[in-house]
């Protein structure tokens, strides 16, 4: 029962580390873009306000909340 209960753990982890490296790889590509598009302060300022501040400090909490140090 341990056995499959760490599993189910480490599942859970792989999936919430996978789904994070998706959403990096996603604003990697959108900042090469921008760089690329010779107006990278722009667009990125108009990324930034395209995003509301509500929606922006919701996505800063569960960051937290999901961030931990583990040694």
């Amino acid at each position: 029962m341990m056995d499959e209960e760490i599993l189910n753990q480490i599942n859970k982890k792989m999936k919430n580390i996978d789904e994070r490296l998706i959403l990096i790889e996603k604003e990697i590509r959108l900042i090469r873009e921008d760089i690329l598009s010779g107006n990278p302060k722009e667009r990125m300022h108009r990324r930034m306000l395209e995003n509301r501040p509500e929606k922006l400090m919701e996505k800063k909490k569960k960051i937290e909340k999901n961030i931990k140090i583990e040694i």
